[in-house]
């Protein structure tokens, strides 16, 4: 199993991002996206780039990242080129057992809640559901929904995952 399954409750776990926020999944009330990632993958980047896009759109939607890359490679990765990658975003380093609990093994993997509940799963940068999961966050904030990928992005329709490195 690499996603939970629709309707199913996240682990009862706290996340704790690197800039100290945390995550009670046990509480979950609003929409959230959860998206496990590696900096060294290229669907992990490419899920990144349009789940910040899916913020810009949305900014009441929260959007947390977990690396499966060590503490300092996460850290390079978040300040990015301009020093400000993921700057806002929490992000959490070394996520090995958050992916374990929630039996993923291969990254990206994204999860989307409503309600405390996953209403959307998926491996891979996989653009009819990242679209998917921009309608079902717009319906939910009751924001006009609009697509998060268009032909003139020029991303194919999939990214394959790969394995986490977790081991």
């Amino acid at each position: 199993m690499n996603v939970l399954p629709k309707g199913a409750e996240p682990p009862s776990l706290t996340l704790t991002a690197a800039d100290g926020s945390s995550l009670d999944l046990a509480n979950l009330e609003g929409p959230l996206v959860l998206a496990f990632i590696h900096p060294d993958v290229a669907a992990s980047r490419n899920v990144v780039g349009f789940l910040r896009k899916l913020h810009e759109m949305l900014p009441d939607l929260p959007v947390w990242f977990v690396s499966a890359a060590d503490a300092a490679k996460t850290e390079q990765y978040a300040k990015g080129y301009l020093g400000n990658y993921l700057e806002g975003y929490p992000l959490v380093p070394a996520g090995c057992d958050v992916l374990a609990a929630f039996g993923a093994s291969h990254v990206p993997t994204v999860h989307y809640f409503e309600g405390g509940k996953v209403n959307l799963a998926f491996t891979g940068f996989h653009k009819l559901s990242l679209n998917t999961l921009a309608e079902r966050a717009a319906a939910a904030l009751e924001a006009r929904a609009k697509p998060l990928i268009t032909d003139l992005d020029n991303k194919g329709e999939y990214e394959l995952a790969e394995p986490s490195g977790c081991a």
